[in-house]
């Protein structure tokens, strides 16, 4: 079972005969199941009823069984996670996995920190053998929009690159630009925002 985390919604009804007529059935009760983060991090998913109640989800296959007049909070199994949802988690498309590198004002280069951190990076996404790899480059918002889309184009090749060099086939790698026009940390014009300046690795 993958043991990425996401939250299960399943609707149950039931459906009364009586009399030979229908009756119109119940509202439906929904559960919402957190599963293990693959990171290993912590994380919760707060849920909310519809007339106000929350309950807070925040160990591993937690649970809360929501209807119109209940909430009500839970703990289940991996094992009876595997068995009610086991089918729909093997249907379930791979989570997009994404890795970020940062560099230095208005050059291709990496920063220190992302240079201590490649061969990790590099290492992950080496696990994921049979992954389409994006590799999109970003800038922040100082200089002209058209030669930041260039930067951005000029980094991500520089990463496309790094990633041959480590075996990924060329044909694996769609390399693109976003400029300056998708900004991890929004800023006015002319701004100089070390968060802004990355290439993002995603696996698909």
């Amino acid at each position: 079972m993958s043991m990425r985390r996401l939250v299960l919604l399943a609707a149950t009804a039931v459906a009364l005969l009586v009399q030979g007529c229908a009756t119109p059935p119940p509202p439906p009760t929904e559960r919402i199941v957190l599963l293990p983060n693959a990171e290993g991090g912590p994380s919760a998913v707060v849920v909310t009823a519809r007339d106000g109640r929350t309950v807070e989800l925040s160990q591993p296959y937690a649970e809360a069984r929501v209807g119109t007049a209940q909430l009500v909070p839970g703990q289940t199994t991996a094992q009876a996670v595997e068995e009610r949802y086991g089918r729909l988690l093997a249907a379930t498309p791979p989570r997009v996995r994404s890795f970020t590198l940062y560099f230095e004002t208005n050059r291709a280069v990496l920063t220190a920190e992302s240079q201590r951190e490649l061969d990790r990076i590099l290492g992950e996404v080496a696990q994921v053998p049979a992954a389409e790899i994006d590799v999109i480059g970003h800038t922040d918002t100082r200089g002209a929009r058209e030669a930041n889309d260039a930067l951005g184009r000029t980094r991500a090749q520089f990463v496309a690159g790094l990633l041959e060099s480590r075996g990924f086939e060329r044909g694996r790698l769609s390399v693109q630009s976003r400029g300056e026009r998708e900004l991890l940390v929004p800023t006015p014009d002319n701004v100089d925002e070390p968060r802004n300046r990355r290439v993002e690795i995603r696996l698909r």
